[in-house]
């Protein structure tokens, strides 16, 4: 369909809008980075891959704008907390520790991965266009996240209990990831948001899993909660405050600017 008809419109913004509030704010933070990375040759492919999140974001909240005749810079900065539907974990501060960035960029991409496939089979064709898009670019930068889960996770002693830390203190924070927006039921029964042939969390469980056992470090396998009200129902934690009032300060000043 080129058309959406006019039920599926908000569900589907909702959903929209928690991938690009995911992307955007992992963009942000993993632009504190730029300059500060462990090598030069990482410092670079970090900030690229964090300026590739933005882009994404800025993407999808033009579709929405698209659907809604609301503004995409405004989508990304003029909304209250309570109205962003990004999961915790990507609000989340790394303290500037590596082992705390990259585990959280794993835990997203490889969620990420799945989310987009979906949306690349999609009836709905200007979704499915750019999700196809999104999805070339999301399969690099999982690539770049599994091969340093496994160069730390095999590295020396230090580095490897950095990253079991990282995985144990993150891992239960990663379920938020797939508390369901509002609507999505319909979205799944319309083919705008196809389901699978296997479950998504239990998909995305094992190939975490896998890959961290190549690397030596251990997973508990955190259980979904998909009823308990998180960052989707725009349950804010107590980092994105902080973060709000910094990626917002700009259109705070100058809303009607066009870059």
């Amino acid at each position: 369909m080129k058309t959406l008809p006019d039920e599926l419109k908000t569900p589907l913004c909702e959903l929209l809008l928690s991938v690009a509030d995911d992307k955007l704010m992992l963009g942000q933070r993993n632009s504190d980075w730029t300059g500060l990375g462990p090598i030069l040759e990482e410092d670079i492919a970090f900030s690229s891959l964090a300026q590739d999140d933005l882009a994404h974001a800025s993407a999808l909240y033009e579709l929405v704008a698209e659907l809604t005749g609301d503004d995409a810079n405004r989508l990304a900065y003029g909304r209250a907390p309570a109205e962003y539907r990004c999961a915790q974990l990507v609000e989340l501060s790394d303290g500037f520790d590596w082992a705390v960035a990259i585990t959280r960029q794993f835990l997203c991409d490889h969620f990420e991965l799945l989310r987009l496939g979906r949306l690349a089979h999609s009836e709905f064709e200007p979704l499915r266009l750019l999700a196809v898009r999104l999805l070339a670019e999301e399969r690099l930068a999982l690539g770049h996240a599994d091969s340093w889960v496994a160069r730390l996770g095999r590295g020396g002693r230090d580095a490897k209990d950095r990253m079991q830390a990282a995985v144990t203190r993150l891992s239960g924070l990663a379920v938020g990831l797939f508390e369901p927006s509002v609507g999505i039921e319909r979205l799944e029964q319309a083919g705008v948001y196809p389901r699978g042939e296997r479950d998504m969390f239990e998909r995305w469980a094992s190939s975490v899993e896998e890959t961290l056992e190549r690397a030596g470090l251990a997973w508990d396998g955190p259980r979904l909660d998909p009823d308990r009200p998180g960052g989707r129902r725009g349950q804010r934690s107590a980092a994105f405050g902080e973060l709000h009032d910094e990626m917002t300060e700009v259109y705070r000043v100058e809303p009607h600017a066009r870059w």
